[in-house]
């Protein structure tokens, strides 16, 4: 396996992107694989996990591309100039990066995570009919976040737990804060800054609603928490059934996109659940 960093461009952004190659001995598969990570401090956190799938899946043969959306990692950019729209068209230059320099490809699959299993859900919805190489390709979704209001709630919270720890009180609630974005202003969490471009595109409620979907590939919605409670949450499986060939599952795993005492440089249940379910729907 072979694995090529590299920048490429989506109008004035120069985003950060690296290719996990298949050995030469290997077999190559026609099926790809595009990442599409988390976001913020989520992104940092589950770094190891996403890098562990996507050599496993190299080393079967699969072409991955990783890339950083702009302003995260080695991506230009800041984080108050990026929005709904930044996001998606950053996904839609690395689609298209993918399938002009890997032209043996014929399909490629997605494989999100958290706001970023958002996205390119979004994006299988929004694109399906632009790119045959998306059309039956697989959509892997782990642990989707379902309610961008809701999401973008718990960020705030965040800057509220700051406060607390730095101040020992809350000098500006949450309803100051979203006054603060809303009036134009940025809200810090975690050392990202939120501006209102970005909370007002993606703090919708129901990003992922469950009318039907165009996208017709296999997919695959995974919850992932503790415990060895089998049943997922009842939204997930909403939500899977959407999907004309939609599967849903539950894995036992700490919620290693956060801050967690136990080092997760591979999520092994996770791991293996996907595996089995891509070898189980023949992509």
């Amino acid at each position: 396996m072979t694995e090529t960093p590299f920048f490429f461009r989506r109008d004035a952004a120069q985003l950060y992107g690296l290719v996990h190659s298949p050995a030469p001995e290997v077999a190559a598969q026609p099926l790809a694989f595009l990442f599409s990570h988390p976001f913020a401090e989520e992104k940092l956190w589950s770094h190891r996990v996403m890098v562990s799938l996507a050599r496993e899946l190299a080393a079967r043969g699969h072409v991955v591309m990783r890339f950083d959306y702009m302003g995260a990692g080695d991506s230009t950019g800041s984080t108050p100039d990026t929005s709904l729209q930044t996001h998606l068209a950053d996904l839609t230059a690395a689609f298209e990066h993918l399938i002009k320099q890997h032209p043996q490809v014929q399909r490629v699959g997605l494989l999100g995570l958290r706001f970023g299993a958002t996205l390119a859900a979004l994006f299988a919805e929004q694109s399906a009919a632009k790119y045959p190489q998306l059309q039956a390709a697989p959509l892997v979704l782990w642990e989707p976040v379902l309610d961008g209001a809701n999401y973008f709630q718990e960020l705030l919270r965040i800057n509220l737990g700051t406060q607390l720890a730095v101040y020992g009180k809350v000098l500006e609630n949450r309803d100051l804060l979203q006054e603060q974005i809303r009036a134009g202003g940025k809200v810090n969490v975690d050392g990202y800054e939120i501006a209102r471009d970005l909370f007002e595109s993606c703090a919708r409620p129901d990003l992922l609603n469950t009318e039907p979907k165009s996208h017709s590939g296999p997919t695959l919605v995974l919850q992932i928490a503790p415990g060895a409670d089998p049943k997922p949450r009842d939204e997930l499986t909403a939500l899977s059934a959407a999907y004309r060939s939609g599967s849903v599952a539950r894995v036992a795993e700490q919620p290693f996109w956060r801050e967690i005492k136990p080092f997760y440089g591979r999520a092994t249940q996770l791991q293996q659940a996907t595996l089995q379910w891509l070898e189980q729907a023949h992509v």
